[in-house]
């Protein structure tokens, strides 16, 4: 959809609509903000990688194959 035709469909919403569509667009810049991934440099990386490593070496983590198999189990239609 091209940015003129969402103009053209967002002047035709209700007032309701409108603030409805608005306060959506304000909540997920708002979300957006929040989850900002933050620049690691090299030391940071390898220090934050090398934790993840312990955490799983220790059993704290799930694998991604146990997380994907119960997903697939509590969301199959």
């Amino acid at each position: 959809m091209s940015i003129t035709e969402l103009t053209t469909k967002l002047e035709q919403l209700s007032a309701d609509d409108y603030k409805m569509v608005i306060m959506l667009v304000e909540r997920l810049a708002e979300k957006s903000e929040m989850s900002a991934l933050r620049r690691l440099d090299e030391d940071e990386l390898v220090e934050e990688l090398s934790d993840s490593i312990k955490k799983s070496n220790m059993g704290a983590t799930k694998s991604a194959k146990d997380v994907s198999k119960r997903m697939r189990e509590k969301y199959a239609l």
